[in-house]
């Protein structure tokens, strides 16, 4: 199976594309195989928003401390992200987020769905239930009126009934790193 596989060392010119290229290739594996979705996922992870130090693929659970997202690792260390602005709010317990909201530099939102822990007893790799991309559909400026737009969330891991990638438009709600409201409005003005 020819598979498009993120080379974190080589350096693309046009960033953008490198991005539509990585978020493709997580579109682009199966519903059914989900190992694979996982890994992709993670590494799409490691390319938007990486981590000090170590990968998103060797995560056991996050946590938000203070301000910032901490990844811990089977062997106890921990790490925070590279560029620790990347993170904006989160839904959930800070000791375990259901959902951790992160905003790149061109102010695109991504909202990563932690998957609930299995029980087992046994130290596992966090898994993605999901990630979420932002788009926007804007409407132009008139005399008498403000720009509005509409925000759409792409769903990059799970998909439809034939493994489509979904996509809504629905308001969510997240607390801020600075523990205020942070809401994202399916429609929206500016």
């Amino acid at each position: 199976m020819n598979m498009l596989t993120f080379d974190k060392t080589e350096l693309h010119k046009n960033h953008s594309t490198f991005i539509a290229e990585a978020v493709f290739a997580v579109e682009m594996v199966k519903a059914d195989e989900q190992i694979e979705k996982q890994k992709m996922a993670k590494q799409l992870l490691d390319t938007l928003f990486p981590l000090e130090s170590g990968s998103h693929e060797d995560v056991v659970s996050y946590e938000i401390d203070y301000r910032h997202v901490q990844a811990y690792f089977k062997n106890g260390a921990h790490t925070g992200l590279k560029r620790a602005k990347h993170f904006v709010a989160y839904a959930g317990n800070k000791c375990a987020p259901a959902a951790i909201l992160f905003r790149d530099e061109s102010g695109t939102h991504v909202e990563v769905m932690v998957a609930k822990r299995k029980g087992t007893g046994n130290l596992e790799l966090v898994e993605i239930e999901d990630i979420q991309l932002e788009t926007c559909t804007t409407f132009g400026q008139t005399d008498k009126c403000h720009a509005s737009g509409i925000r759409h969330w792409v769903s990059l891991v799970q998909g439809d009934d034939q493994g489509r990638p979904r996509a809504c438009s629905e308001d969510k709600e997240f607390t801020a790193k600075n523990g205020d409201d942070y809401n994202l409005g399916f429609s929206f003005a500016f």
